[in-house]
This record gives C-alpha cells, structure tokens and sequence, in this order.
C-alpha cells in the first residue's frame, strides 16, 4: 500500500494506492497556491499513471481540504464522493459544501454519505474513528472539530489521517479510543501548535509524523518539535512525501521534490 501527501502548501491531498489498483483521494484543496487541483494534484496522478479514482473523502467544509476537487473531477475518472453527515448538513448558501455540491451535480456526481467502514480493498481496513453518531451530543463543534479523522492498517501497519481536528476533538478521540496507536500519524491542522492538545501526538508512539503545511506553518512548528524522537516530514520542506507499506509491515519514506 502507498500513500501520497502532496505538496499542496496549507492544505491536504492525499492519494492512498491500495492493493488491487484502487486510489483513493483524501481532500483535494489548499488555501494560497490557485488552481492547486489542475496544477499541482492532477499531474501527479498522470506521472504515476492514474486515471481513475475509486473514491474522493471530504474530510470536512473548509476550502483548503476541497477547492481542488472540482479540477480533479473535470480532468480524472472519479467514481464516487463521500463526505460525513455534517459536511451534508451544510446548508450555507455561499458555503463551500454547495460550492462542490453544485459543482458535482453538473458532473453527474454527489456528495454521498460516509459509513464508518470503508470496504475498498480485501488487504486494507479503512475506519472512520471520528466524528461518529455520538457528535450530535456536543453543540456548536467548529467546522474542524467536525472533520474526519481515519485509519488506515494494512500488513498490521497504521496510517492516522487527523485532518484539522483541534483540542476538543484530540481530547475525545484519546477518549473514546484509549488504546489508539499509529506508525504513520498526519499531524493536525497542518501542524499548528495552537490548536494541538499538549502530549496529544506522543500517546501515539508513531515512527513518522507528517505535516502538510505551508512554509510559514513549517517554521513554526519546526521549534517545538526539537525533542521528539519520531521522523518529522513537513511538505513544505521535503516535497511530497510517499509512505510505502510493505507485505511484511516494513515502512519506507520517499520524497518527490516537485
């Protein structure tokens, strides 16, 4: 299985190749560099020689997580578009959600809704371990409390996609999933450190942990994170950054410096 995080600057794509020639795209979006879907995400699907995506997953309903997508959809095969309930519940008239949703249906597509099991691959588990049914028990979460977090495990392997969680939700997933683990960890809100819960990323013990940020997010974050023993990879810095998952369960990290 590989996994891509795309130099997208402040923002998130992420390309998941499971076994069997499924792609799965994570967020397509970034908040300063333009037309980051036709100029930065699309042609990385052609160098790698992908023209079909099985599934696109919005994390959540801010527009550097989606405002490439509609790039993407115009020049890629793409089968489906999922989305949690509360991504669906947006009902803002100039929010992003109907900006993709108009968008899509002109394509023939829609958002549909995101289960909490994902059965892409027969080798590849995909869980959606947040928000789930208990969300409608807090009041007025932020649109990035809201956002998906997910896990990948293959080989006995686990990738965690955290998306822009904040503290509140840093503190519930810990909560609800107090034997939570990851070798491979997507920092955050892009590495923020004035949303990150104090000792969050260290219950997780993760080998590698990658920030897909801009540089500005990259300087930042680079001094607090002097006296962790994890690999630190920020998109910023290295390029879009490809975690490799063996048969065996063996990681491997390449940078493609765009």
């Amino acid at each position: 299985m590989v996994l891509t995080c795309l130099d997208v600057g402040h923002g998130q794509a992420i390309l998941a190749r499971l076994p069997g020639k499924v792609n799965v795209l994570f967020d397509a979006g970034s908040l300063h560099k333009s037309d980051i879907g036709s100029r930065t995400v699309a042609p990385f699907l052609d160098y790698i020689g992908i023209s079909k995506i099985e599934a696109i997953i919005v994390s959540h309903n801010d527009v550097d997580h989606i405002n490439g997508i509609p790039e993407i959809v115009g020049q890629c095969r793409v089968g489906r578009v999922y989305a949690n309930d509360a991504f669906l519940c947006e009902t803002d008239e100039w929010g992003t959600a109907k900006f993709l949703n108009d968008y899509l249906g002109k394509e023939g597509l829609q958002v549909e809704t995101l289960g909490a099991q994902l059965n892409f691959s027969s080798s590849t588990n995909i869980r959606i371990l947040w928000p789930g049914e208990h969300i409608n028990q807090y009041d007025q979460l932020s649109d990035n409390d809201k956002s998906l977090v997910t896990l990948i495990e293959f080989a006995g392997t686990k990738i965690l996609l955290c998306s822009d969680i904040e503290r509140f939700a840093q503190t519930e997933l810990l909560r609800l999933n107090p034997n939570l683990t990851a070798d491979v960890l997507v920092v955050p809100h892009h590495g923020s450190v004035t949303t990150l819960e104090p000792d969050f990323l260290e219950q997780f013990d993760a080998e590698i942990l990658i920030c897909s940020c801009s540089r500005t997010d990259h300087e930042r974050r680079q001094a607090s994170t002097q006296r962790s023993e994890a690999k630190w990879l920020y998109t910023a810095r290295d390029g879009a950054l490809t975690v490799c998952i063996n048969k065996d369960g063996t990681i491997k990290v390449d940078v493609f410096v765009e």
